[in-house]
């Protein structure tokens, strides 16, 4: 019997080649058509991932004969890679409909960069084998900028070094033949450590300089996919293969980074700077989340691994509209301000208010307060570590026990660095003339701020309904339990005995609190003054009229910065000669040749 996800699975691979195609031809065409189409074409692409994901469509795959014989292209469309799509073209819409508002005429790499990132990613999601997912992530980090630095080049081989780990012996790197044989667990061991480390190299470029569409497309895309090469390299693939000490090696790197970048965004001076630390904060998150669904699965507790992956999938989704929303909102904000340094800006609540709602809800969304996607995913995490008294003894107790105590400290360090950038920039005084010269954006930029606010804090309020309509199949498969039709509003519940979370009635208390402290002021018969609430009731000071300068804060965090560890000093190669320019002809012996490096790497292992 046909399912729905026939037709949908050519159809999402057509939205992608005109992405690309859209991308190749971006200096050819006027600015407003390329990030117009690529917003109508994104569009068309979350709409076509809701039929199968609502419906619990199977999955359903096809191949497309090009490359060697043994190696064509597969694709596949499943629950996992349907949730993942959904939220990356959610968000590439969002982004490339800011950029046919917002973006001036003479950027026209940052529309090319996001129709290749959003097409590339497409494509990595979309694949059934390691040479597709390969192509996938080699448009990405082509896009994005990561080529300047020569270690990042690498990501996407090192992704199918670890695909032909798990290819058994004579196979070609297909998803269903690896899931049909064998594994063995040293391979499987072997190919955990090389995602790890090309998920962080993924998401965690240092140094490729300030692009806030490189910023934006992190936050919605990258963080997505990288979540997702966990949940489909580690988890999905291996099935029982992965030992279960991986997961604890997932918690100790998912702690340490989330733990560091909470901190950096606790210190940071620039307000883009301190949101992207917040935004990689999510993909240490996600990386723990994948350790704990691990652990649980190792030691037979489906309902703990269920929960760590509920958890992964609302990391993802807080990271992608969370943190493309916070991100939008910041360089809005710093192209109107004239700069990004927090201890310059101040005020933005009277002179850009409906950006700073923006900004406060996407900060707001990402923490962990209840009720948001942050405090749901803090939440659920919390409930599969409460499940470990039956993962082992003490050994296996003290790595949850500090995995908890990371997890409370990095939301602690985020909600902090949120008040701390809300408290200076919005509802801080004025500073600087610059600052205070800030101007609200245009109508169609506020629709779309305020759009994406809107959708995170829904997501927030209902989690487990989201859950339950597009995520749940995806977690069943992942954990092998039968599909729950009795679910929805009481998903996030330990068990059907017990109370679960909720979030309606924790907006409903916030609600009531909020409003009294709104009426009980208006009731009080006290004289108003009109003045500035930085100044503590009182006028400024004559000719002063953005305070004292020697009581300016400096915006430069309460926290002491990292120490700086010196790095090992490498030895100096001889400068080579410089290489000609490539040409077009190079690019099919540059295929030619990454085809034949795959063949001898079956070889060696078969």
């Amino acid at each position: 019997m046909p399912s729905v996800s026939d037709p949908i699975l050519p159809f999402l691979l057509m939205d992608a080649v005109a992405l690309l195609l859209l991308g190749a031809f971006a200096t050819a065409m006027p600015l407003a058509v390329v990030t117009i189409a690529a917003a109508m074409t994104s569009g068309l692409g979350a709409l076509l991932c809701l039929p199968p994901l609502l419906l619990g469509a199977p999955a359903t795959s096809f191949g497309i004969p090009i490359g060697p014989p043994g190696l064509s292209l597969h694709f596949a469309l499943d629950p996992l890679s349907g949730f993942f799509l959904l939220i990356m073209f959610l968000a590439g819409t969002a982004i490339a409909a800011f950029q046919a508002v917002a973006v001036s005429p003479t950027q026209v790499l940052s529309a090319r960069m996001t129709a290749f990132v959003v097409a590339g990613t497409a494509v990595s999601l979309l694949a059934a084998d390691g040479v597709a997912l390969t192509v996938g992530l080699a448009v990405v980090c082509a896009a994005i900028g990561y080529p300047a630095h020569r270690t990042r080049v690498l990501i996407p081989f090192v992704v199918l070094t670890a695909l032909c780990l798990l290819t058994p012996p004579g196979y070609a790197p297909r998803f269903d033949a690896i899931r049909a044989a064998p594994i063995d667990p040293d391979r499987a061991t072997a190919t955990a450590a090389l995602m790890v480390a090309a998920v962080g190299g993924l998401i965690w470029p240092h140094g490729v300089g300030r692009s806030w569409t490189r910023d934006a497309l992190r936050a919605g895309v990258v963080v997505p996919i990288g979540s997702y090469l966990l949940l489909r390299v580690i988890a999905d693939l291996p099935g029982a293969s992965t030992q279960a000490w991986w997961g604890f090696v997932l918690l100790l790197a998912g702690g340490a980074a989330t733990i560091i970048e909470s901190w950096l965004s606790a210190v940071h001076p620039d307000i883009d700077r301190a949101i992207s630390a917040l935004t990689r904060r999510q993909a240490g998150l996600a990386m723990m989340g994948v350790g704990l669904a691990l652990i649980a699965r190792a030691a037979d507790l489906p309902g703990a691994a269920t929960f760590a992956l509920q958890a992964t999938c609302l990391t993802a989704m807080a990271g992608s509209l969370a943190g493309t929303v916070a991100s939008l909102s910041a360089h809005t904000i710093g192209a109107s301000a004239g700069t990004y340094r927090l201890s310059r800006l101040g005020g933005l609540v009277h002179a850009m208010p409906v950006t700073s709602a923006a900004l406060s809800a996407g900060l707001f969304a990402g923490s962990a307060l209840p009720p948001s996607l942050g405090f749901a995913a803090f939440w659920l995490s919390f409930q599969s570590i409460l499940s470990a008294p039956r993962t082992g003894g003490l050994p296996s107790q003290v790595p949850l026990a500090l995995a908890a105590a990371a997890i409370a400290l990095s939301a602690a360090l985020a909600i902090a660095a949120s008040v701390r950038i809300v408290g200076i920039a919005i509802l801080g005084r004025p500073r600087t003339p610059q600052g205070a010269g800030a101007r609200e954006s245009k109508s169609p930029v506020r629709t779309i701020l305020l759009s994406l606010a809107g959708a995170s804090l829904v997501a927030g309020i209902l989690p487990s309904l989201l859950l339950w309509l597009l995520a749940d199949p995806a977690i069943r498969i992942l954990t092998g339990l039968p599909p729950d039709r009795q679910a929805g509003l009481a998903l996030l519940a330990v068990s059907s005995s017990t109370p679960g979370y909720l979030a309606l009635p924790v907006l409903a208390l916030l609600a009531l609190m909020t409003g009294a402290v709104f009426l009980l002021p208006r009731r009080s018969r006290k004289p108003a003054k009109i003045v500035g609430p930085w100044t503590d009731g009182m006028p400024p000071p004559i000719g002063l009229p953005f305070g004292d300068p020697a009581a300016q804060l400096t915006g430069a965090g309460f926290l002491p910065t990292l120490p700086v560890l010196a790095a090992l000093r490498r030895p100096r190669l001889p400068s080579l000669p410089p290489l000609p320019r490539p040409r077009a002809s190079a690019g099919i012996w540059l295929i030619l040749a990454a085809f034949g490096a795959l063949l001898l790497v079956l070889g060696v292992i078969g």
